[in-house]
């Protein structure tokens, strides 16, 4: 079994693997042994038993049993948890509504939760009730990336503009798209409604149609301006079919999933979303953003942080943002310093590390054996497997007699198990194939890290 101190687990490689990237070299950094693991990693799916412990694991989110399940499988052996929460910001609705899905249930309760701002606490503690010393202030590390010296991380405009082969003399405006495509499935809508309420199916058809309008905008000023090159970048995992004809129909209208949104922040001309937390990444950069809100925004699912920002709502005013340079910031700073912590003095990814080392060092923070073990709602049949799985002779009994041609009910049961496990886990993974990473496009992310810390001077 190889040991770690700190194992992060990502969902989305463009919004997190090079955050996760700048904590494990920070952590590195200070001795400890770290490791990052995608969340649906079909090969480490399919163990039975654990193949990792590690003293601290840290998950994408912690909202409940089920998404810690979701990142350990039965793989990871772990003594805490830190809870990233990238997803920090929640719907108005939810703010102040006890038994919301963000504010946690079962094991989510238990664990450490990461909050970028005051407003995250807050909820967190007042509304949640969650015990205020297991929620740790730390900022958002995201943003460090669009500040000196972590902003020379990434490509130049002409770097990257090369790499995709756009006319650097062009306009390059960025579309940072908030909405959840045009093809989810029921089942997925069915369970985003019983997250979320049953009025997140209206939330949806407000996404669908602001999309629509936003992407007749683009067809316009994409027909009128070819010295104008519209970056389309979908919401992560969610791809737009309407989006995808316009592309076909346009040569200077592009769909770019690759890239964080930080990088394309930076080298753009021009940066629009809508109800989106990018605005706020917009702001960090110091670069010229506006929200497209064509329609009106189903009640309660409005982000606080956007509440108060000024919005472009027809076509003429989107328009005319395009080509002028007076366009006001939409989101006042207030706004953001309620949600988001802006610490001059010490970045965001050293706060976490110390948070980080703080919560491995206190035993306070350690999950009781009962607790990483009631998570799992295992069935009886699973609970046998999972006592043969941790006692080494019993479970090589197992596995052989799995190989046999004897035919029980149980192990009948348990192949077609291991089967349909493998089979799913191997087509998640196909389907996920962009989300993998490796040890090689991490140790490269992290020399780029370390080039620019080291060359744009003291990190702290």
């Amino acid at each position: 079994m190889e040991k770690y101190d700190f194992i992060f687990i990502y969902e989305h490689k463009v919004r997190e693997l090079e955050n996760l990237c700048l904590m494990k070299y920070e952590l590195d950094s200070r001795g400890y042994r770290t490791k990052i693991i995608y969340i649906d990693d079909a090969k480490n799916a399919m163990y039975d038993r654990p193949i990792y412990h590690t003293k601290v694991l840290c998950t994408m989110a912690c909202y409940d049993n089920y998404t810690l399940f979701w990142h350990t499988k039965q793989y990871i052996r772990f003594d805490k948890v830190i809870d990233l929460q990238w997803e920090n910001v929640v719907y108005t609705k939810d703010e102040n509504r006890e038994g919301a899905y963000k504010n946690y249930t079962g094991v989510g309760r238990d664990v450490v939760h990461i909050s970028w701002g005051k407003q995250n606490y807050k909820r967190l503690h007042d509304v949640a009730h969650l015990d205020p010393r297991k929620i740790m202030l730390t900022g958002h590390v995201g943003m460090d990336f669009l500040r000196e010296p972590l902003s020379r991380y990434y490509l130049s405009r002409s770097e990257l503009l090369k790499k995709y082969n756009m006319d650097e003399s062009k306009k390059i405006v960025l579309f940072a798209s908030p909405y959840y495509g045009d093809s989810l499935s029921e089942d997925y809508i069915s369970g985003m409604c019983e997250r979320f309420g049953e009025d997140w199916i209206q939330y949806y058809d407000f996404m669908l149609g602001s999309q629509k309008v936003v992407l007749e905008w683009f067809d316009e000023v994409c027909s009128q301006d070819e010295n104008l090159v519209m970056v389309y970048r979908p919401h992560p995992g969610h791809p737009s079919r309407i989006a995808e004809q316009l592309e076909e129909k346009h040569s200077n209208f592009r769909i770019i999933s690759s890239e964080s949104v930080k990088q394309w922040i930076l080298a753009c001309d021009r940066v629009y979303t809508g109800n989106s937390t990018v605005v706020v990444e917009a702001y960090f950069a110091n670069k010229d953003c506006q929200l497209l809100f064509p329609l009106e925004i189903t009640d309660g699912f409005e982000l606080k942080l956007i509440k108060d920002s000024q919005k472009i709502t027809d076509f003429e005013e989107f328009y005319r943002s395009i080509y002028s340079d007076e366009n006001e910031f939409p989101t006042p700073r207030s706004s953001i310093e309620e949600i988001y912590l802006i610490d001059n003095d010490k970045p965001s990814y050293v706060r976490f590390a110390d948070a980080a080392e703080e919560v491995i060092g206190d035993n306070y923070y350690s999950l009781t054996w009962m607790q990483r073990w009631a998570f799992k709602e295992y069935s009886f049949s699973e609970k046998l497997v999972r006592i043969f799985t941790h006692i080494p002779i019993l479970y090589d009994m197992y596995l052989a007699l799995l190989d046999t041609q004897i035919h029980t009910r149980f192990l009948d049961k348990q192949r077609v198990r291991r089967k349909q496990g493998f089979e799913y886990s191997r087509k998640v993974e196909e389907i996920h194939a962009h989300e993998l990473t490796s040890d090689e496009e991490i140790e490269s992310i992290i020399e780029r890290i370390e080039h620019a810390i080291n060359d744009g001077g003291d990190n702290e």
